[in-house]
């Protein structure tokens, strides 16, 4: 499935490496990042466009392995915030899979505008994946 032309993420990360974006991404990019090949594929994109402030919405991420296969069994935390203004999100989103490697994180909230940050961490199949998507709204 092609994602649609919403604010989306992409980036390949691996087993217990951070992959940090070193500039933040806005609604009109796409942002790639690679650590190494043996990783997971990970894109995330926002359900709700254009992104507002302080109204609830969901985010699609989706997960595959190094050869471009759905990761359906992966369990997936989510934490952030805008290290800037040195405070977490306003909200404790949660993450729930919906089959073929696609999951929804629910509950998320963004209550100003400013530099934020997401902190995924990944568990999959033994392993402990970790990355930051960073956006300005």
């Amino acid at each position: 499935m092609k994602l649609p032309e919403r604010l989306r993420f992409a980036f390949i990360i691996a087993g217990f490496a951070a992959a940090v974006f070193t500039r933040p991404g806005t609604a009109a990019e796409t942002l790639t990042e690679v650590s190494q090949p043996a990783g997971l594929h990970v894109s995330m994109y926002s359900e709700l466009e254009p992104l507002t402030i302080n109204q609830m919405h969901s985010w699609i991420i989706e997960v595959r392995d190094a050869q471009g296969e759905p990761v359906a069994d992966a369990v997936i935390r989510v934490e952030g915030g805008m290290p800037l203004h040195n405070h977490g999100l306003a909200t404790s989103p949660q993450v729930t899979g919906q089959g073929e490697g696609r999951y929804q994180l629910q509950g998320m909230r963004f209550h100003m505008n400013g530099d934020w940050e997401l902190r995924l961490q990944i568990e999959h199949d033994g392993t402990t994946y970790r990355t930051v998507f960073n956006l300005t709204l």
